[in-house]
Order: structure tokens, then sequence, then C-alpha cells
């Protein structure tokens, strides 16, 4: 009983709605008279998210379907910003300009260097009305447009001998322009204060490596060469011991061999040897630890001028521009912000360096240190502390 009434209502129901379904008619679509459409690409792949500095391919579709006219005048323009032609932008810049003539995507470059491309359409002879499809393609590079920034082709039509516009369409995207961390772009970005950062890390890496290199020469193992130091005072005296010397590279067997050149006149005669010699060996292994403390200190200094310089040249294009926007003071801040990176970043490569060379000096003149005070204990105990008769 209960399934018979549910039955009833459903045919009921059914019943009256479907002559209102049958009187209401399908809404037709009445298609434009100019339609346009944007694809962006870049690197061979769609997208509207750009890398900065890098071609970008920008293909506009506009459709034509208006039967009442023989001929027809379509410009097209493009437009990004604040409604902002590209034409005199200074964030984009058009490289070339291809048109599709044959309708099946074979774009031919055109010989103009307008942006806003005129297209002529005419109606097939003999008959009225023009249906056509038309793609235009431009090459660009984007330079400094802020991100979401809004990006537009627009199509006006005219008919021959008149400039009035009988139909327009737009098609607007919002595309990213992104930039990319590479050293290149940093470089580029960061104004020609870049140039004595380089020059400054230059310098500083070479002279650190050189640094690196002698040190690594200098470096014996102190131990190892005392105890041959100490068998050859034991079995040959002094002048075995000097050969020993003249056999091991590196400062603590040169500040031994002046300290051993001197036994005949007494071990007191051995310590200022070896002290003065020392001090030498000391300044040659500081050599040009002093351009290393230069340059960590001039780095961040030159990057903060760049800093300085930066905020100048981005109040100049505020005040050139009248009014405060991100795309007017982007590259003087951007400037500002990778010039003082760039310094710090200098300054803290080279002052790593620095420590860990000034660790391996410490780690050197240490060596000298002890092994001359074991010389001196070893001769008072071989009975050589004694000046020479």
């Amino acid at each position: 009983m209960r399934c018979r009434w549910i039955i009833t209502l459903a045919a009921v129901g059914a019943w009256l709605v479907s002559p209102v379904a049958a009187q209401t008619p399908a809404e037709d679509e009445e298609s434009k008279p100019v339609a346009v459409s944007l694809q962006f690409e870049q690197d061979g792949a769609t997208t509207l998210s750009f890398e900065k500095d890098k071609l970008v391919t920008v293909v506009a579709k506009v459709a034509i379907d208006m039967p009442d006219v023989d001929r027809v005048n379509v410009q097209v323009a493009l437009s990004t910003g604040e409604d902002l032609n590209i034409e005199n932008a200074d964030d984009v810049i058009v490289r070339r300009l291809y048109i599709d003539n044959t309708g099946a995507g074979d774009f031919a470059l055109q010989p103009t260097t307008s942006v806003r491309p005129r297209l002529r359409f005419s109606a097939p002879e003999g008959q009225r009305g023009v249906t056509a499809n038309q793609q235009i393609k431009w090459e660009i590079v984007f330079k400094n447009n802020t991100a979401g920034s809004p990006f537009s082709a627009a199509a006006a039509v005219t008919t021959p001998t008149s400039n009035e516009i009988i139909a327009e369409d737009t098609a607007t995207s919002t595309i990213k322009v992104r930039t990319v961390m590479s050293i290149q772009q940093l470089w580029a970005d960061g104004g020609v204060f870049m140039w004595p950062l380089g020059f400054a890390l230059i310098i500083g890496i070479a002279f650190a490596l050189e640094r690196i290199w002698t040190l690594s020469w200098a470096k014996v193992n102190a131990d190892s060469f005392f105890e041959r130091l100490a068998a050859a005072i034991r079995s040959g005296g002094p002048k075995k011991a000097v050969e020993i010397c003249d056999a091991t590279r590196g400062p603590v067997a040169a500040v031994i061999r002046e300290g051993l050149l001197r036994i005949d006149q007494g071990v007191d005669q051995v310590e200022k040897a070896i002290a003065s010699a020392g001090a030498v060996e000391g300044s040659f292994l500081q050599r040009g630890m002093v351009v290393l403390a230069s340059v960590t200190t001039i780095a961040p200094m030159l990057g903060f001028l760049g800093t300085v310089w930066g905020m100048v040249l981005a109040f100049k294009a505020i005040a050139e521009a009248g009014d405060v926007k991100p795309s007017v003071v982007a590259d003087g801040i951007s400037q500002a912000l990778i010039t003082t990176a760039a310094g710090l970043v200098i300054a803290i490569i080279i002052q790593t360096f620095h420590n860990f060379l000034i660790s391996r000096i410490n780690r050197i003149v240490i060596d000298m240190e002890e092994t001359s005070t074991k010389l001196v204990d070893l001769l008072i105990s071989q009975g050589l502390d004694q000046r020479a008769a």
C-alpha cells in the first residue's frame, strides 16, 4: 500500500514538472563577434609562472565571426601591469613577433617592430560575412614584473575606411615572474659593486689557498723528528743532528738547525739563536694573513656601500616616477640587499679560512717551542751545554 502511494506521487510530480521543462527553451549561446584567448610557454611547457630574463612565448588566438560585414580590420594589443602597453614598458622586452598565416600553426616572422599587429580579413568572393581564426605569437623577456601581474591581450575590430570599433574582446591572465637564485642572476642584479666584491673574494681565496699549501708543507711530525734528532746527537753529535735538520723540511727543523750551529758557544747562545730563528719563521708563517684579515673587513663595508647606493637609486626612481610602486623601487632595493648579502658571505668564507690558518700556524709555533725546549734539555743531559774552549 505504501509503495503504491510513493509511485503515485512520483508520477504526479513528473507530470507537473514535464510541461514546465518542455516550455523552458534552452538558451542559445550567441557566439562573440570577436574572441581572444591567451597561452604562455617557457622551455617548451605551458605555464603562467616564468623565470625572469628568459624568453617567454605568448600566443594570442583570435576568432572572428561577423556575418554582416565584408571586410574587417583587427588590431591585437598586449598589456601588462596597470594597463601599461608593453611597447613602452621597462619591465618587458619584445624580441620577435610572428603571425600564423595558414591557421595551422605555421608561424612566420613579421618585419614589423610594432607589438600591436593589424590583421585584415575579407569574406569569400561573392559572399557576405567574415569567419576566421588567427594566431599571433610574441617572444617576450620579462624583466621587473611583480608577482601576480595581470597580463592581457585585447582585440579590437573596425571596418575598412572607418576607425570606429564595432567589436572587441579581452583575455586576461594573472602571471608570475620569478627570479631564479643563480650566481649569474645575483651578480647581474647586484650592480656595479659586485665587481669589487668579486675581486675581494678572488684575492682572499687565492691567498688562503697559498697559505694552506705552505702550511701543509711546513707541518711535520714533531715527536718523530725529535726522536731522530736525539738519536743523531747521541750517536754522532751535533754535526749528525744538523744533517737530520737539513734533510727535514719546515720551520721546526730550521729553528733547531740554527740552535745546533751555536752549540759551541754555550746553551745561552743556542737559546738566543732559536728565539731569533723562531721569530723569522713565525713571520714567514704569518705572511699573507693580513690580506685575509683585510678582506674580511673590507667586504662587508663594500656590501654596505652597495646597500646605500641601491637605496639612493630606489629613492631616485621614486622621485622620477612621482609615485611609490613595487616595480619602481624593486631594482634599487634588490641591489641593496644583494650587495649586503654578498659582502657578508665573502667575509664569512674568508674569515673561516683565516681562523683555520691561524690554528695551523699556532700548532706549528707550539711544535717549534716544544722541540726547542726538548733540545736544550737534551744538550744539558748530554753535557753539551758548555762553551767550547
